[in-house]
Protein backbone atom coordinates (compact mmCIF):
# COMPACT_ATOMS: atom_id res chain seq x y z
CA UNK A 1 0.00 0.00 0.00
CA UNK A 2 1.20 3.34 -0.74
CA UNK A 3 0.41 6.05 1.72
CA UNK A 4 1.15 9.02 0.07
CA UNK A 5 -0.97 8.01 -2.61
CA UNK A 6 -3.66 6.78 -0.19
CA UNK A 7 -3.28 10.60 1.96
CA UNK A 8 -3.44 12.23 -1.32
CA UNK A 9 -6.67 11.02 -2.33
CA UNK A 10 -8.31 10.93 1.16
CA UNK A 11 -7.06 14.77 0.84
CA UNK A 12 -8.89 15.46 -2.63
CA UNK A 13 -12.17 13.73 -1.32
CA UNK A 14 -12.23 16.25 1.80
CA UNK A 15 -11.46 19.37 -0.94
CA UNK A 16 -14.50 18.12 -2.46
CA UNK A 17 -16.43 17.77 -0.17
CA UNK A 18 -15.74 21.05 1.07
CA UNK A 19 -16.01 22.53 -2.02
CA UNK A 20 -19.87 20.84 -3.16
CA UNK A 21 -20.69 21.97 0.90
CA UNK A 22 -19.72 25.85 -0.35
CA UNK A 23 -21.48 25.30 -3.77
CA UNK A 24 -24.71 24.27 -2.07
CA UNK A 25 -24.38 27.04 0.41
CA UNK A 26 -23.49 29.75 -1.80
CA UNK A 27 -26.32 28.52 -3.94
CA UNK A 28 -29.29 28.00 -1.49
CA UNK A 29 -29.08 24.25 -2.84
CA UNK A 30 -29.74 22.87 1.19
CA UNK A 31 -33.10 24.41 0.81
CA UNK A 32 -33.91 23.39 -2.20
CA UNK A 33 -33.06 19.68 -1.92
CA UNK A 34 -33.06 17.16 1.00
CA UNK A 35 -29.46 16.14 0.37
CA UNK A 36 -26.52 19.16 -0.36
CA UNK A 37 -23.93 16.37 -1.81
CA UNK A 38 -24.39 14.82 -4.91
CA UNK A 39 -24.83 10.93 -4.58
CA UNK A 40 -23.89 10.25 -8.82
CA UNK A 41 -20.69 12.88 -8.66
CA UNK A 42 -19.11 10.94 -5.58
CA UNK A 43 -20.33 7.22 -6.82
CA UNK A 44 -17.76 8.72 -10.13
CA UNK A 45 -15.18 9.91 -8.25
CA UNK A 46 -15.09 6.78 -5.56
CA UNK A 47 -15.34 4.30 -8.67
CA UNK A 48 -12.70 6.29 -10.51
CA UNK A 49 -10.09 6.61 -7.33
CA UNK A 50 -10.83 2.39 -7.02
CA UNK A 51 -9.89 2.08 -10.68
CA UNK A 52 -6.71 3.99 -10.50
CA UNK A 53 -5.54 2.44 -7.39
CA UNK A 54 -6.42 -1.44 -8.37
CA UNK A 55 -4.86 -0.46 -11.76
CA UNK A 56 -6.19 -3.20 -13.73
CA UNK A 57 -9.51 -3.71 -15.45
CA UNK A 58 -9.15 -7.60 -14.45
CA UNK A 59 -10.06 -7.35 -10.91
CA UNK A 60 -12.27 -4.07 -10.63
CA UNK A 61 -15.02 -6.26 -12.82
CA UNK A 62 -16.27 -7.98 -9.93
CA UNK A 63 -16.76 -4.91 -7.55
CA UNK A 64 -18.74 -4.18 -11.04
CA UNK A 65 -20.78 -7.38 -11.00
CA UNK A 66 -21.65 -6.82 -7.64
CA UNK A 67 -22.61 -3.43 -8.27
CA UNK A 68 -24.81 -4.79 -11.06
CA UNK A 69 -26.16 -7.49 -8.80
CA UNK A 70 -27.21 -4.83 -6.56
CA UNK A 71 -28.57 -3.14 -9.19
CA UNK A 72 -31.12 -5.90 -10.33
CA UNK A 73 -31.42 -7.00 -6.77
CA UNK A 74 -33.32 -3.79 -5.86
CA UNK A 75 -35.50 -4.01 -8.95
CA UNK A 76 -36.56 -6.48 -7.49
CA UNK A 77 -37.16 -5.71 -3.93
CA UNK A 78 -39.41 -2.65 -5.11
CA UNK A 79 -41.77 -4.46 -7.72
CA UNK A 80 -42.41 -7.22 -4.68
CA UNK A 81 -42.33 -4.36 -2.23
CA UNK A 82 -44.69 -1.99 -4.17
CA UNK A 83 -46.20 -4.07 -6.21
CA UNK A 84 -44.71 -2.41 -9.54
CA UNK A 85 -41.67 -0.40 -10.00
CA UNK A 86 -41.10 3.09 -11.00
CA UNK A 87 -38.15 4.87 -11.88
CA UNK A 88 -38.56 7.70 -9.84
CA UNK A 89 -38.81 5.92 -6.59
CA UNK A 90 -35.36 3.77 -7.92
CA UNK A 91 -33.09 6.17 -8.66
CA UNK A 92 -32.64 7.47 -5.40
CA UNK A 93 -32.33 4.28 -3.75
CA UNK A 94 -29.86 3.03 -6.14
CA UNK A 95 -27.39 6.04 -6.07
CA UNK A 96 -27.59 6.27 -2.16
CA UNK A 97 -26.49 2.05 -2.84
CA UNK A 98 -24.21 2.80 -5.26
CA UNK A 99 -22.24 5.66 -2.76
CA UNK A 100 -22.32 2.55 0.09
CA UNK A 101 -20.65 -0.17 -2.39
CA UNK A 102 -18.14 2.81 -3.96
CA UNK A 103 -17.24 3.79 -0.24
CA UNK A 104 -16.21 0.18 0.38
CA UNK A 105 -14.70 -0.74 -2.80
CA UNK A 106 -12.33 2.56 -2.63
CA UNK A 107 -11.55 1.29 1.01
CA UNK A 108 -10.84 -2.08 -0.32
CA UNK A 109 -8.57 -0.99 -3.60
CA UNK A 110 -6.35 1.30 -1.05
CA UNK A 111 -5.37 -2.25 0.00
CA UNK A 112 -5.00 -4.03 -3.44
CA UNK A 113 -2.61 -1.82 -4.89
CA UNK A 114 -0.19 -4.95 -5.27
CA UNK A 115 -2.75 -7.48 -7.02
CA UNK A 116 -1.40 -9.40 -10.28
CA UNK A 117 -1.73 -8.52 -13.38
CA UNK A 118 -3.54 -10.90 -15.53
Amino acid sequence: MDYRIAFLQLILLVVIWFVENLIGKVFHLARRHRHIHSPIIWTIILWLLSVYNIASLYWIAYPIAVWMIVAILLIIVQTVHYGEFIYRRYWPAFWRLSVALAVIVFVGSLFCQNLPLI
